[in-house]
């Protein structure tokens, strides 16, 4: 793709140090494999997933700068030229439950974007620990979908309350909630799946509060655009497909993920979202036993071009095995904006 990206992402090899000491585009430097309450430096995200494949690898977003990091509340950024990462994480270990700790996650998420000169979320990633633990609508993530909700405050109605997302488990014993998201200068283009029912319609068997997000947003800045896709599972209608075969749950998932990207295609007519290196796709599993199977069945569907990353974590329901999240290059655009 020749035209320049807003943001430029990349798995690198090495620690964070060396990126974290390049501050004119560096906009955030995220580590697997450590407690998100690990982090100091506004810019360095550590993210509570072990990574199963090797070389070990850290996750670089650059936009254009300069950088301009610091602390609110109780968040962390780093804002570019006209784009923003913001970092949250709360420690769960003290009085207060998941449901409490995601509501304060969101009115400081919010509250942060309303002041802040990039208003408009474009995506946002949540890392849960537990997030099959509880039983009936006392599970981790129903719970959490029931903070988020009593945030947001909104009847979604024909609209998506929230934009692309994503929601993996940590380990139970992970002390923190994480919240991190990409905010911009423009709002994003909020796509859904026609292959499968909008979040926010889930039938009541879900939970008692529907999750609140997109299935993608597109992003488009400086002439040029990119999607965002959210955790995507094996999911058709909003029912799971092929229990406990991860193989066929992997290659569902991206049949959505197509599916996803032709719908972008239809509703920006002249560019389309691409697989290739101008990209990344992050690939979540449940069992480590299932990374060779993954990784070999994704190694034969999706194009070798754009670079993976393989991380342990739960998916929001017991009987899902994998997720695939990413951001991917489009084709240019001729408008700047």
């Amino acid at each position: 793709m020749s035209q320049q990206l807003s943001l430029r992402v990349a798995y690198q090899e090495g620690g964070a140090d060396r990126w974290l000491e390049a501050p004119e585009d560096v906009l955030a430097v995220f580590e697997f494999g450590r407690s998100p309450l690990d982090a100091t430096d506004p810019r360095h995200v550590t993210v509570a997933l072990p990574q199963l494949d090797e070389p070990r690898r850290v996750e670089v977003w650059r936009c254009d700068g300069p950088i301009k990091s610091g602390t609110w509340d109780r968040l962390r950024f780093a804002q570019g030229e006209r784009l923003t990462m913001g970092h949250i994480a709360l420690d769960l270990r003290g009085p207060g439950s998941i449901r409490e700790a995601s509501r304060d996650a969101y009115d400081i998420l919010q509250s942060y974007l309303r002041q802040s000169p990039h208003q408009w979320p474009l995506k946002i990633w949540n890392y849960i620990p537990g997030i099959n633990q509880g039983s009936g609508d006392e599970e981790q993530y129903r719970q959490f979908c029931l903070g988020r909700a009593d945030a947001v405050l909104i009847d979604p109605g024909d609209l998506p309350p929230l934009p692309a997302a994503t929601a993996i488990g940590t380990a139970p014993d992970e002390p923190a909630l994480q919240v991190y998201f990409l905010a911009g200068a423009l709002p994003g283009l909020d796509v859904e799946n026609p292959r499968q029912v909008s979040a926010w319609r889930y039938p009541r068997r879900y939970g008692p509060r529907s999750p609140l997000f997109s299935r993608g947003t597109i992003l488009t800045l400086n002439g040029s655009r990119q999607f965002l896709i959210s955790g995507t599972a094996s999911v058709v209608g909003h029912q799971t497909h092929h229990e406990n075969q991860v193989a066929n749950q992997l290659r569902e998932s991206l049949r959505n993920v197509h599916s996803l990207l032709d719908e972008g295609h239809r509703l920006m007519g002249d560019a389309r979202a691409q697989l290739d290196g101008d990209g990344i796709l992050k690939v979540y599993i449940r069992d480590p036993a299932d990374y060779e199977l993954t990784r070999r069945t994704l190694e034969a569907e999706a194009p070798a071009a754009i670079p993976r990353i393989y991380l342990q974590g739960d998916i929001c329901r017991e009987n899902l095995l994998t997720e695939i999240d990413g951001i991917v290059g489009c084709a240019p655009v001729t408008e700047h904006l």
